[in-house]
């Protein structure tokens, strides 16, 4: 059965090679003939400067030009797809020898801060890398003696040791105003070890895969490419040292766009899952929902609560919408818990002072026009009562901001009045120039 499918495989190639029109042959013939007179002129060139290579008697430009003009003659050989497979893996060996001096050259100029083509370092990189790839990927393994079961090893490790290029290639485009490109040798180095199976576990980049997302995420960011922005950014957000960094400017980039509507949902998502590490963006998305309706605001402050009833500024936020909404008695529950997270607060002290000094103006407002005199007086006497509650809380404040009167001296100076206290009320009167 076996010799029966060769058979037919070996029929079915001959029946290719019959169908060939004349034209089609010819093509072949003239393709194959490129080949041989591009890889005749690349390897002339290589056995001239690679001798002078090694004795270090060719100076840098002489490489370059060299190299450059070897590589040509190569690529245009393997463009005409008629290299034979069985010499694709010399091919890709001279092309990958020409690329190696390039690079070297190139990385020398970088870390001696000569200036240097940026472009052709990434070009030249991508030789390099793809050409020792399908150097490998085209040459039969030989074990043995006489074999070249070293040499391959050795490939493989050079490999693996371009790949921290690609870093240096983005950083260097990102310097060079090309961040188009940089994000695509940001991409080549996440990437390395699926592009470059044969080298997985080898390949050394120095920094995480979410450090080159962050700096990709930022390239991108500085560049206004909003959609390469959220490529990165999950993956940026692993790189604990920059994640508030990160975040901060995934924010601004919504504002950026002009996309409010998108920059609160984005806000509001953050900060319902971790509303203590975003207490700052919870206190920003309250003053935008207080814009939007005291009911948009009081719903953010419960759903935020609903994940930390003692967020500061939660209890805060919602306690500001119930004393808009003139429950002053629910208000003070909340502002004085907002002082008993933050003893310091002023604005927690305050309010719940204002929340009785309130109440009593109110109740205070009723009383001429009650008509009997026992509940007149009744009220009355609540009035007072709660501008003597407020005094507490307004003297608080007052010890949070001691060289400030004009925050709390002329409510100081009222509540004293009504409940008699004439010394003190003429205290606070001295403190504001009343």
């Amino acid at each position: 059965m076996k010799k029966i499918i060769i058979s037919l495989v070996l029929l079915f190639s001959i029946a290719n090679i019959m169908a060939q029109t004349p034209e089609q042959k010819a093509a072949l013939k003239e393709a194959k003939k490129v080949v041989k007179t591009n890889m005749t002129e690349a390897q002339k060139i290589w056995d001239y400067i690679d001798p002078k290579i090694k004795e270090k008697s060719a100076d840098e430009t002489e490489i370059l030009e060299k190299c450059s003009k070897g590589m040509e003659y190569v690529r245009k050989a393997l463009n005409t797809k008629a290299v034979e497979e069985k010499k694709l893996g010399e091919t890709y060996k001279i092309l990958s020898d020409f690329a190696q001096p390039v690079n070297n050259i190139l990385v020398n100029h970088a870390s001696s801060k000569i200036s240097f083509d940026t472009l052709l370092f990434f070009n030249n990189l991508k030789n390099l890398t793809e050409s020792i790839h399908n150097e490998l990927k085209y040459t039969k393994e030989v074990k043995g003696e006489y074999g070249n079961e070293g040499y391959l090893k050795g490939k493989k490790v050079n490999l693996a040791n371009c790949g921290v290029y690609y870093i240096y290639a983005a950083q260097f485009l990102v310097a060079s105003h090309h961040p188009d490109l940089a994000l695509n040798a940001y991409e080549f180095a996440m990437n390395y070890e699926k592009t470059y199976p044969e080298v997985a576990g080898m390949v050394d980049m120095r920094i995480s895969e979410a450090q080159i997302a962050y700096y990709a995420f930022h390239t991108a960011h500085d560049a206004k490419m909003y959609e390469a922005m959220d490529k990165y950014y999950n993956k940026a957000m692993e790189f604990t040292e920059g994640a508030e960094g990160t975040q901060q400017v995934k924010i601004l980039s919504y504002l950026e766009k002009g996309d409010t509507l998108a920059w609160a949902n984005y806000l509001r998502e953050a900060t319902t899952k971790d509303p203590v590490n975003n207490s700052e963006y919870v206190q920003m998305l309250l003053s935008y929902y207080q814009k939007q309706g005291k009911d948009k605001m009081l719903d953010y402050a419960n759903a935020i609560l609903a994940v930390d009833p003692n967020l500061y500024i939660a209890n805060y936020g919602k306690a500001y919408v119930l004393f808009a909404s003139e429950k002053y008695e629910d208000a003070f529950a909340l502002y004085k818990k907002c002082a008993e997270i933050k003893s310091d607060s002023y604005d927690a002290w305050y309010q719940c002072g204002l929340c009785k000094y309130r109440e009593a103006l109110d109740l205070n407002n009723t009383i001429s026009s009650i008509k009997i005199r026992a509940k007149a007086q009744e009220t009355l006497d609540k009035t007072k009562k709660l501008f003597g509650e407020a005094i507490p809380f307004f003297e608080k404040a007052r010890e949070c901001t001691p060289d400030e009167p004009d925050k709390w001296a002329y409510e100081l100076k009222q509540c004293y009045t009504v409940t008699g206290n004439s010394a003190k009320a003429a205290m606070m009167s001295n403190l504001i120039d009343d």
